[in-house]
């Protein structure tokens, strides 16, 4: 079915900045995915309405040059290894916060960069690290920033955050932050980059919401966006994401994806990606029961796996292949010792959703290797999280029936994996 453009009437009352709520969600979602029917028809009315579409209506009177704003990170990177770093969270928001010092852009890139460093190892630390940044965007002086560069610094800073949320399992929090990047980027400089980064994690969310169609559409813009404008690294990246989403599911249809984003990628030039997408590869060849494939690949990858930085990053993934491809193997034991490692990885950083999906696949393998009791006590221990969450009532009554069917000695592997997509696609109430 085509989709449907934006009226005229909605794309004057957003111009006026008078349409709210998720009229305007609607509208800037519309607009960012992309159409460009509707953009250049939100450019007349916005011309007829006599509503300029870019903020920046006069050049600032004390413009900071990009030599300026490169003294800027200078001093402020210097800043924070002496005096910033060594203090607690709280401790750097009361003196950043009152002090106009801190309000450049130099300090408001660093605290998003740290921020955004350790988003995997720490992530209560990362987001308080992006709140920081967004604390300087909102102190910005427009006498010395474009509006629209102060816009596009606001959505990328939020679109931080709702990843640190997202990551924690405040999936309210993420989907609030993530609007209201979406929003600034409509106020802009309009640069396809900057939209593409807000779009990315975007999808993300929207995957982990269990909305697995409208994150491949989402990302699919994106990839779209940056193919334009000749960013085929990004674009790479953002089809690997559209894998990332569908390939659980659809395992054909994402190493399909996974593919196509190897032939976009410039072996070298982006490592991290290479990597990234070596790891789809593995999981996805393993998924669809080319076992002696994964692990040949695997066992030519996973040294540079383990030789990464970004350890917390990198050590999920490798508990992860190592588990899948263990189970697939028939080595039961030794899946079942990564499993628990990869349990305490997701309890140590406080990532609940995927703990609760690794509990599964656990109680999934004790199950076969007939320790009924273990699986029902892993499975029972989850339950208050459920409750705590307000999960979906289908939700609910799917884990119930693998908790009686456990009890029962009935269940089945195949009824684990289908409780498995409902909790994917339905577990958040929101």
């Amino acid at each position: 079915m085509p989709r449907q453009h934006v009226a005229k009437d909605l794309l004057l009352l957003f111009a006026q900045k008078k349409l709210e709520g998720a009229d305007r969600r609607r509208v800037i979602r519309h607009l960012l995915l992309p159409c460009q029917v509707c953009r250049q028809a939100l450019r007349e009315v916005a011309v007829s309405a006599e509503t300029p579409v870019s903020p920046d209506f006069q050049i600032p009177e004390n413009l900071q040059s990009p030599a300026s704003i490169g003294a800027e990170r200078v001093h402020a990177e210097m800043v924070w290894r002496k005096e910033l770093q060594p203090l607690d969270s709280a401790q750097r928001l009361l003196l950043v916060r009152d002090d106009p010092r801190y309000y450049t852009w130099g300090f408001q890139e660093l605290f998003l960069n740290q921020g955004k460093v350790m988003v995997f190892d720490d992530p209560f630390q990362a987001l308080d690290l992006c709140c920081l940044s967004l604390e300087v965007v909102h102190r910005l002086p427009l006498d010395r920033y474009r509006r629209s560069d102060v816009a596009d610094l606001r959505a990328s800073t939020l679109a931080a955050i709702a990843n640190c949320k997202r990551l924690l399992g405040d999936l309210e929090g993420a989907q609030e932050a993530i609007d209201q990047a979406l929003e600034s980027l409509e106020w802009g400089t309009g640069d396809p980059l900057e939209d593409a980064n807000v779009l990315s994690i975007f999808g993300s969310l929207l995957t982990d919401l269990g909305k697995i169609e409208q994150a491949v559409e989402i990302l699919g813009a994106a990839a779209c966006e940056a193919h334009e404008v000749g960013e085929t690294q990004l674009q790479a990246k953002l089809v690997l994401q559209q894998a990332s989403a569908i390939g659980w599911y659809e395992p054909e249809r994402g190493l399909e994806l996974t593919e196509k984003a190897v032939k976009l990628l410039t072996l070298g030039r982006s490592p991290h990606l290479d990597l990234v997408a070596r790891y789809h590869l593995i999981f996805l060849r393993c998924e669809l029961g080319q076992v002696c494939e994964a692990r040949e690949l695997y066992e030519v990858w996973a040294p540079t796996f383990h030789r990464q930085a970004n350890r917390a990053f990198w050590q999920g993934r490798i508990l992860h292949l190592e588990a899948a491809l263990t189970r697939q193997e028939g080595h039961f034991d030794v899946c079942e010792a990564y499993l628990r490692q990869l349990l305490d990885h997701y309890a140590e950083r406080g990532m609940q959703h995927d703990f609760a999906l690794t509990t599964l696949d656990l109680a999934e393998l004790l199950t076969v290797c007939r320790r009924y009791e273990e699986a029902q006590e892993l499975v029972d221990g989850i339950l208050p999280m459920f409750r705590q969450w307000k999960v979906r009532s289908d939700v609910l009554r799917a884990w119930l029936m693998i908790e009686e069917g456990i009890k029962g000695r009935t269940v089945e592997a195949v009824s684990f994996r289908e409780v498995s997509r409902i909790i994917r696609r339905r577990w958040f109430h929101g």
